[in-house]
């Protein structure tokens, strides 16, 4: 008996998905757990499994377009038996793989045969839920568009090119705008060409706006005199590359962060408005913002605490190599209870960094700088390492922020109180 496989709750907060590609074809036979789909969800590409063996029979979404979790993803089943149709199947939201599948009646004619006598019916038309909302939106009637995509649906450029071809209603149709050799359009000012939101670039976005609008972030700035610790630095990495490890400052700073928040727990939290309380962690969870070409990505190196240099500079060179090429699991995106981000690794000294809620506080790292300092009753050239702290002042005041940042400076300050908290 066929079975439609429904796209599943793949992780905590996540609604939908959009089809990066399909792995198989209407026709195939898999084998369970045999990847079907990559589906880019919230900041991750995952893979989809196959629930069970079997052929593919349909398969009811194409790439580039959106599913919601509990829609039919595909139906698989035996070699000759019938290819059901997403939009004539019942939905429900699933809670797990393991629940999102429905079995499908062995045959149309059974069906057929219990449904009452009704006069004629509608045309039957296939279209995900957001081509529906587009066509809503520019005015098409779906009955009138011509499907382009498999078994009949309708896809968004269907609805595109419909709305196109619809009379303008002014009495002679406007010119189209002029279209240059290299393929771009032209506004009134000059030639543009579009870049499409990806879906991470959405979520990102979202995530701004909902830190910008709920929190109330203040930022305040430090510097803090490396010298030190750069020379420690070097001395480690020659130990370092007896494991194949290169170790960077990061993995110090980590360090001294979490010794830092031991003292300042209230930034080692997230707060509660609903019970009015703040959450301290007992736990040091660190998230690191990751730059990819599409868009910033914060993986979680867990229990930060409990591990040596070796092993975090190991697991940050996993972990930033899953974010940047897109294949890092939603666990890893999870759970973080301070952030840090090093944009001074690309440039810039200072910064304003937003908040990652639920967090209350994030680090910014600014680059390296070499500057002439008062040091030992002389001026002399030491390395600088510029430092903003954004918190969020409904669950901390300025005077606490400062005095974590002061901790956090006399750790990095003195590579030797620093090495009794490795």
């Amino acid at each position: 008996m066929a079975l439609e496989f429904r796209f599943p709750d793949v992780g905590e907060g996540i609604h939908e998905g959009e089809i990066v590609r399909w792995l198989v074809k209407e026709g195939d036979k898999v084998h369970p757990d045999q990847p079907l789909v990559e589906v880019e969800t919230d900041k991750a590409v995952v893979e989809i499994p196959a629930p069970r063996a079997g052929t593919i029979l349909h398969m009811a979404v194409g790439a580039g377009e959106k599913i919601q979790v509990g829609e039919v993803l595909v139906v698989i089943g035996e070699a000759g038996e019938r290819k059901a149709s997403a939009a004539s199947a019942s939905v429900s939201v699933v809670g797990s793989l393991d629940m999102a599948t429905t079995e499908l009646p062995p045959s149309p004619e059974v069906a057929q045969a219990a449904r009452p006598a009704s006069s004629a019916q509608p045309p039957r038309v296939l279209a995900i839920p957001s081509v529906r909302k587009l066509a809503r939106d520019l005015g098409v009637e779906l009955t009138q568009v011509t499907p382009t995509g498999p078994h009949g649906r309708i896809r968004r450029e269907d609805v595109l090119h419909a709305a196109g071809q619809r009379p303008m209603p002014q009495a002679t149709p406007a010119p189209a705008p002029p279209v240059t050799p290299a393929g771009l359009e032209h506004d009134q000012h000059g030639p543009i060409e579009y870049e499409p939101l990806s879906a991470l670039r959405r979520t990102i976005a979202q995530a701004m706006v909902t830190a910008a609008t709920t929190a109330v972030p203040v930022t305040t700035t430090d510097e803090v005199d490396v010298t030190e610790l750069v020379a420690l630095r070097e001395r480690s990495n020659a130990a370092a590359a007896e494991h194949n490890v290169r170790i960077t400052l990061l993995p110090f700073l980590m360090k001294a962060v979490v010794a830092a928040l031991r003292r300042h727990p209230k930034l080692n939290a997230s707060l509660d408005e609903a019970q009015n309380r703040l959450i301290l962690k007992r736990y040091y969870h660190l998230g690191i913002a990751t730059d990819t070409s599409e868009g910033l990505i914060v993986p979680v190196v867990k229990d930060v605490d409990q591990k040596n240099m070796v092993t975090l500079a190991t697991d940050l060179a996993r972990l930033t190599d899953l974010a940047r090429t897109r294949r890092i699991s939603l666990t890893d995106l999870r759970g973080g209870t301070f952030t840090i981000s090093n944009y001074g690794a690309i440039g810039g000294i200072f910064a304003t960094p937003m908040l990652h809620l639920p967090e209350v506080a994030i680090l910014g790292v600014g680059k390296l700088l070499q500057k002439p300092v008062a040091h030992g009753g002389e001026v002399v050239i030491r390395t600088i390492l510029p430092l903003s702290l954004t918190f969020d002042h409904r669950a901390l005041d300025g005077a606490e922020a400062q005095r974590f940042l002061n901790e956090l400076i006399a750790y990095l300050a003195n590579p030797a109180r620093l090495v009794l908290v490795l």
